[in-house]
């Protein structure tokens, strides 16, 4: 039986999830980007410092995370070391926009996979804030309660209710982590005063007072909200730590290391074996991808890729990175794996999961929220090591018709993330980025291999066919960003 999904929603951006599935279980399938937007090619012939601004809108969701990447691309090609405030500047920035996103996915774009939100019409406690919420979900019957695929979900008031009002919770505080964001980043989103050489943000204790005020709201919600309810959600559910298990092979970048002490290292695991991360193993695939050109190696300028939406044995606007010829898993789970988190193994133990089934549905979804808390810890404790009295930016001179290449390697809350260009006389001749959802969702290379959510997908049960209730969780663990990927 052939059963698709497209397009699929609660997502950034467009994809289409196309299923074979027999015996109640999926047996192939092929997850495509259904669009093509270019940013690569909007940026060539421009200044280098335009793409700092420029790659921030690839999404409406993930913005700063491409000015930091860019930034850092920038960096290099420019040959210059940003100050340490501005440094300290752009990882509070980074660690709140990441935090902010993961609070975001769990429940905006993934909770209603998983609560019936008809739990709330069962309250008849006298809690103001709850009874709110009750009338909410009577008055507006929203979608998510209306239009649900029949399946398993959590319909016990005591633990669903509060879950949902988490939800609206979470909405109402939005508005305020962008403040914090906006406070060191003039606007959000899109912040302005990140650049190359550090940031133009003006310091003060009144402003690194109200960061630290936003900072606290949002661990008070990672710890009081957002951890709880995914742990409730992992023991409910315990059987989605058997389904959606990818390849044993993660990668991480060197992250958040303003203080010297990177909060994570640079890793690769390949069939569960940890190797040292070697940029130059790093390319990207075109047999499947609605692209010409030879495929994409080290070092990058090599080639440039044009669109052909014509080409024969394509399905995805997508390419497919491969590391050393692997297909490979980036995201909060491959961070946190790697890292070894203690919070994240604890959490395991406590649930009776190995950690080696922490790849899987459940597994990404716990990381997240304990990647939320070690980043949120993370920015806590440097907000005020930014110093008012010391420079925030080193100027460059944006003039000089600079020739050469810059590598950025940064990270996005849904993975790592990779900025290229190549420069001749001030313009850009070639800029290429590799998103996080690159890396998870790419079409199969030339060799047969799946991406990792192809996967992911099959071998999960069905349970009522045609409604394909168990891959959309699947698919929705690893929070894809269409939008970043289809360029």
């Amino acid at each position: 039986m052939k059963l698709k999904i497209n397009p699929m929603t609660r997502i950034e951006g467009h994809i289409g999830v196309y299923t074979t599935v027999e015996n109640n279980k999926v047996v192939d399938a092929k997850v495509a980007g259904e669009m093509f937007r270019g940013f690569e090619l909007l940026l060539q012939n421009r200044h280098p410092f335009d793409a700092v601004r420029i790659t921030q809108r690839v999404c409406g969701v993930c913005h700063e995370v491409h000015g930091m990447a860019s930034i850092l691309a920038n960096e290099d090609l420019y040959k210059i070391r940003p100050t340490e405030n501005g440094l300290l500047i752009r990882d509070v920035i980074l660690g709140m926009h990441i935090v902010w996103d993961h609070i975001l996915h769990f429940y905006t774009l993934s909770l209603a996979d998983w609560v019936d939100f008809s739990v709330a019409t069962k309250y008849n406690g006298k809690d103001k804030f709850l009874n709110e919420v009750k009338e909410w979900v009577v008055k507006k019957s929203p979608i998510l309660l209306t239009k649900k695929p029949k399946g398993k979900y959590i319909t016990e008031p005591d633990i669903g209710l509060p879950m949902v009002a988490n939800y609206l919770k979470a909405l109402r505080t939005f508005p305020r982590m962008g403040s914090g964001i906006a406070v060191l980043g003039a606007k959000v989103p899109f912040v302005h005063t990140t650049l190359p050489g550090g940031a133009t943000s003006i310091v003060s204790i009144d402003r690194l007072s109200k960061v630290a005020d936003v900072v606290s709201i949002m661990k008070e919600f990672v710890y009081s909200s957002y951890l709880p309810d995914a742990m409730k959600l992992a023991e409910y559910f315990k059987e989605y730590f058997e389904i959606g298990f990818s390849y044993p092979n993660l990668f991480s970048h060197k992250s958040f290391y303003a203080t010297g002490i990177p909060l994570f290292e640079a890793k690769v695991m390949i069939n569960w074996e940890i190797k040292p991360y070697e940029f130059s193993n790093i390319r990207e695939e075109l047999a499947h991808s609605f692209y010409d050109g030879p495929d994409e190696g080290y070092p990058f300028k090599k080639s440039i890729t044009k669109p052909n939406p014509e080409k024969i044995g394509a399905y995805s606007w997508m390419k497919s990175p491969r590391y050393a010829g692997h297909p490979m898993e980036t995201g909060p789970l491959a961070r946190m794996f790697l890292a070894e988190d203690k919070d994240f193994i604890k959490a395991l133990n406590k649930l009776g999961i190995p950690k080696k089934k922490a790849i899987s549905t459940m597994g990404r979804i716990l990381a997240r929220a304990y990647e939320a808390k070690r980043i949120i810890d993370y920015v806590e404790s440097i907000v005020f090591k930014i110093k008012p009295d010391e420079p925030t930016i080193n100027d460059i001179d944006i003039s000089k018709p600079i020739t050469g290449e810059g590598l950025g390697l940064s990270v996005a809350a849904r993975g790592e993330l990779i900025h290229y260009i190549v420069a001749e006389n001030g313009k850009i001749k070639n800029y290429q980025m590799i998103m996080p959802t690159t890396w998870n969702f790419g079409p199969r290379d030339s060799k047969g291999n799946l991406s990792p959510v192809e996967k992911a997908i099959i071998g999960t049960p069905i349970e009522n066919p045609p409604y394909l209730l168990e891959v959309g969780r699947v698919v929705r663990s690893y929070d894809p960003c269409t939008a970043c990927s289809i360029h």
